[in-house]
């Protein structure tokens, strides 16, 4: 475990615990870093790199991942 400072929305800086991981996204096994919070689980944007992310802001709404195709 490390540790790694961010900012916070509010522009407050914070210490957080950082863990490796890992996830089968796309099929394929990745190596990922965690940073450890007293809040709800956020997707990191980096995971994100070459997806589209579509989510409907409703109760119930649906929310779906697509690799995105470049010519």
């Amino acid at each position: 475990m490390v540790y790694a400072e961010g900012v916070l929305g509010d522009a407050s800086l914070c210490m957080f615990n950082v863990y490796e991981g890992f996830v089968i996204w796309d099929g394929q096994i990745r190596t990922i870093e965690i940073n450890e919070s007293e809040t709800d689980p956020l997707v990191g944007m980096a995971l994100l790199e070459g997806y589209e992310l579509n989510i409907q802001g409703v109760a119930g709404g649906e929310v779906t991942i697509r690799r995105l195709v470049f010519p």
